[in-house]
């Protein structure tokens, strides 16, 4: 189930879609975008969330996760001027400017606390999280066993 490139141009329409506005287009949107058939389009999904590209809610097939983009609200906000993106854990909250080119201020909660954490990139420097620690419960190879609770 290799992607095909069509597939990737679904990815990265999915991509400026979810950064433009927060919100991932359903399958019925992608078709009518790409012109092509739902079907097609779902077959497409599929192949990208088999070669870890994105993931899809279980059960519907709508998109949850394009990394580092959240489709679904996190413990993980990341404000870019006016615009509010959610990314998936602290890593893609980096991964979000990075991936952009933009400054950005992160909002984040504790995972244990519920704490509000503060911190952000200023001209691609990570800023305002000096005693801050980041810990990956499982190493890489082992996120996509369960990559919603990784």
């Amino acid at each position: 189930m290799t992607p095909t490139e069509s597939d990737w141009q679904i990815r990265l329409h999915i991509f400026k879609t979810l950064a433009a506005s927060g919100h991932a287009p359903n399958a019925q949107d992608l078709a009518a975008d790409v012109g092509i058939a739902i079907d097609d389009v779902r077959l497409a999904l599929q192949r990208l969330q088999a070669a870890h590209a994105l993931v899809l809610r279980e059960g519907s097939g709508d998109i949850l996760m394009a990394h580092p983009l959240s489709a679904s609200p996190t413990d993980y906000r990341v404000l870019l001027g006016d615009t509010a993106l959610y990314a998936n854990c602290a890593w893609d909250s980096l991964g979000i400017p990075a991936m952009l080119g933009k400054d950005a201020r992160v909002q984040a909660r504790h995972p244990l606390s519920g704490e509000l954490i503060e911190y952000g990139i200023d001209a691609g420097q990570l800023v305002g999280c000096r005693d801050a620690i980041v810990h990956f419960a499982l190493p890489f190879r082992q996120w996509y066993a369960d990559i919603v609770d990784t």
